[in-house]
């Protein structure tokens, strides 16, 4: 399907597919999941560190979501964008969501006390099982998008020596 600017963006199915594609969904699931269960347990204890796993969970899921939407729609391939690296993109916003996860595990931890009952902690404790397990999946997908990075940056470009004309350039 062409695009002339007027109609639907073309979905890139190769890529809704592939690794990354799939590891993007589960990561916006997991964020859009941390962000009701951090709503649902802050409102009626009004846990502070829960109220901040909620924002930064909702902040992982717009990144994550946009950065899901310019790979499906294919838009890192029009001519408009096609200057950025878009693997080192993809990289640096999955390190930062590395990191942001990784101090909601830390919130997580911070909210569970085992002094009280588990229909009160549980919020925290399914939202700290969530930190862990959209943890891993980022760190995966740091894994991945460096290795798209070094594969796709340009290699460094070999000296002209002369060679094929016989003669040294420094002679």
């Amino acid at each position: 399907m062409e695009q002339n600017g007027w109609g639907p963006p073309a979905v890139d199915l190769n890529f809704l597919k592939s690794g990354l594609g799939v590891l993007k969904i589960v990561q916006m699931i997991l964020s859009l999941v941390g962000f009701i269960v951090a709503e649902i347990t802050a409102s009626p204890y009004n846990w502070e560190q829960m109220k901040a796993f909620e924002w930064i969970s909702l902040i992982i899921f717009i990144l994550t979501l946009a950065v899901f939407t310019i790979f499906l729609a294919s838009w890192h391939k029009s001519e408009a964008v096609i200057r950025c690296n878009w693997p080192l993109v993809d990289f640096w916003h999955s390190a930062l969501c590395t990191v942001l996860w990784s101090i909601n595990l830390i919130l997580g931890l911070i909210s569970i006390s085992w002094r009280y009952r588990l229909f009160r902690e549980g919020g925290a404790i399914a939202g700290t099982i969530l930190a862990i397990i959209s943890l891993l999946t980022f760190w995966a997908t740091v894994r991945m998008s460096y290795r798209r990075w070094h594969l796709f940056s340009p290699t460094p470009t070999i000296p002209y020596h002369y060679q094929h004309l016989g003669t040294e350039p420094y002679s």
